[in-house]
């Protein structure tokens, strides 16, 4: 049969089914691709294309005739950056030394449990046995400290019972990475001794760590953070808003944009010494 003998109705009908069919190849093709991808490519994939399918009724037809339109919706990373971020910082701390007039500024920590034990870096608190803690509904707490991890330079504080008003403070557990983070993997921190500032990198390197007192000793995750936008006890955040490492003394000796592995903040340890558990409230 000659195409060009066709009429204007037969040459609809020839098109929308080539379009039909071409749709259904493609969809076969990209499945079955997806199927042998490995799970780190279709996971990336999955986290940028999301697809809508809605089921539309014209007006005066019966149920049995549906009609399909599927839309693709593209993530911007700078909204999962952002999104992360307001996942995270219910969980974000701010140390002030305890007792000053006015405020001195310590650094950051991270909320663990909904007891109030709170990780943040050894070196901010220096000497200091308590800190102040200010948490983001703006309420005061005083925290102290329990233990002291000289190998991830990671220092651990639990909450006095009550707020500086006599009320019990609210307290948001992080999210805890537990996976190893990627190279090129897109990382922020947060900073700001007032206002709450980000910047965001990618992980450039992981650097292994090993002592003979601590084979077990965390690695170092290096960003290309700038040194100046990172504070003491600073955290480093995935774009899911889960914590993967923490600004130490010991991730900034080994570089500027360093940060230690979040698995120190989940690690069990002994108290630092036998007065530890005898915490004033």
């Amino acid at each position: 049969m000659d195409i060009e003998q066709l009429s204007k109705s037969q040459i609809i009908l020839l098109t929308l089914l080539v379009s039909f069919v071409t749709s259904i190849a493609t969809g076969i093709v990209t499945v079955s691709l997806m199927g042998q991808a490995p799970p780190s490519i279709a996971q990336s994939v999955n986290r940028i294309v999301e697809r809508t399918v809605e089921k539309v009724i014209p007006a005066g037809q019966t149920a049995s005739t549906v009609i399909t339109r599927e839309k693709t919706v593209v993530v911007k990373e700078s909204d999962l950056i952002s999104e992360a971020v307001e996942r995270s910082m219910p969980s974000v701390v701010r140390l002030y030394l305890n007792n000053s007039d006015p405020m001195i500024f310590l650094g950051f920590g991270v909320v663990l449990d909904e007891s109030g034990t709170i990780a943040t870096d050894s070196d901010a608190l220096g000497e200091s046995g308590d800190a102040e803690i200010a948490l983001q509904d703006g309420a005061h707490v005083r925290a102290f400290v329990t233990m002291r991890d000289r190998n991830s330079g990671v220092a651990f504080l639990q909450s006095a019972t009550t707020t500086k008003d006599g009320k019990p403070p609210a307290w948001k557990p992080a999210a805890i990475s537990v996976g190893n983070p990627r190279l090129g993997q897109t990382v922020i921190t947060i900073a700001g001794k007032g206002v709450t500032r980000i910047a965001d990198g990618i992980i450039t390197a992981i650097v292994p760590r090993s002592s003979g007192d601590s084979p077990d000793a965390q690695n170092i995750i290096e960003t290309n953070i700038p040194g100046d936008s990172i504070m003491a006890g600073g955290l480093l955040l995935n774009t899911d808003g889960e914590i993967i490492g923490m600004s130490t003394s010991v991730g900034r000796a080994s570089s500027s944009g360093g940060f230690i592995y979040s698995s120190a903040l989940l690690k069990q340890r002994e108290p630092a010494d036998k007065d530890a558990a005898a915490l004033p409230k």
